[in-house]
């Protein structure tokens, strides 16, 4: 009877994320403050390439999902589960931050580790002018795992994965990360 959207579930994260990280003193920016949005993933890059522009600290770009996988179970469900951060191919340092957020991810929720991994060629990582990842948080569509992703305790989990992961690049960088 609950119907997941991943938009809402996207933004419930990153409010999470923002609300932690003003607490501790941490810069950020919301790339997408609207709330009603179709997909503007120019727009979302051309912000974030004009900030780093201008910013005068390091910039990372971090991407927010939940995944969906093919439906391989009756009632239309998938088999597929887990987390894994995405990264670009080219990007030594977008594969030092993802190994960091997906560490983090995995010590807080213990589900399947599917990997810091490359391969697609996801706008928001391709044109991003600074390092940037893409978190996948579980599968909407797995049964197990989409009732979790309605939780507020696994949404505070995954949030604050986020922010342990952010905290220890803010503490120790990820140019020498040896992940």
């Amino acid at each position: 009877g609950k119907q997941l959207l991943e938009y809402e579930f996207n933004r419930a994260i990153v409010k999470k994320i923002m609300e932690s990280l003003e607490a501790k003193g941490v810069k950020y920016h919301n790339l997408v403050p609207e709330e009603n949005v179709g997909n503007i993933l120019k727009k979302r890059v051309a912000r974030a390439n004009a900030l780093n522009a201008k910013s005068e600290l390091p910039t990372v770009y971090i991407s927010i999902h939940s995944n969906a996988g093919p439906e391989d179970q009756p009632g239309n469900w998938s088999s597929a589960e887990g987390i894994e951060t995405w990264y670009f191919r080219t990007s030594l340092n977008g594969r030092k931050i993802a190994k960091i957020f997906q560490k983090h991810l995995i010590h807080n929720t213990n589900w399947v580790n599917r990997n810091a991994r490359t391969g697609m060629a996801f706008y928001v990582l391709k044109y991003t002018s600074m390092p940037a990842i893409l978190t996948e948080n579980g599968f909407f569509n797995n049964k197990k795992e989409g009732r979790k992703l309605l939780e507020e305790e696994t949404r505070q989990l995954i949030a604050d994965a986020h922010v342990n992961a952010i905290m220890e690049i803010e503490k120790y960088g990820f140019k020498g990360f040896q992940g």
